[in-house]
């Protein structure tokens, strides 16, 4: 399996912060993943560019309901996240704590053959 290069997952005129997720790839029945545990977000298709889109595609979505909805720091705290807005600092899981909130994750790790990257990702803060 090839590490995918993403472009970036989302962007408007806000102020960034740039974090690093891991994200694991991998295929079941014939379905190529791109999982990422810290955001708890996939995107899925046959083929790897596909499922590049889909997942960028994903990753655009959740950053636009949650900025609108104005629940962004929220959601990345229940994901486990180190928030602190004030300071424009973020923090992801360690991925022993994702290791815990995630049987996906276990599933992953223990079941399928996977390639593990990471990636920076720019949230909007």
């Amino acid at each position: 399996m090839q590490n995918p290069n993403f472009s970036g997952y989302f962007s408007n005129s806000d102020a960034k912060v740039e974090v690093t997720v891991s994200i694991f790839q991998f295929e079941e029945n014939g379905i190529t993943i791109l999982y990422s545990p810290a955001l708890d977000l996939s995107g899925y298709c046959q083929s790897l560019e596909e499922a590049k889109k889909s997942f960028e595609t994903t990753i655009g979505e959740f950053f636009n309901y949650t900025i609108h909805k104005k629940t962004l720091a929220k959601e990345l705290r229940r994901l486990g996240w180190s928030v602190k807005a004030k300071a424009r600092k973020l923090k992801t899981p360690g991925l022993t704590d994702l290791i815990k909130k995630h049987d996906y994750l276990v599933e992953i790790l223990n079941e399928k053959q996977f390639t593990k990257f990471d990636h920076k990702v720019s949230v909007p803060c």
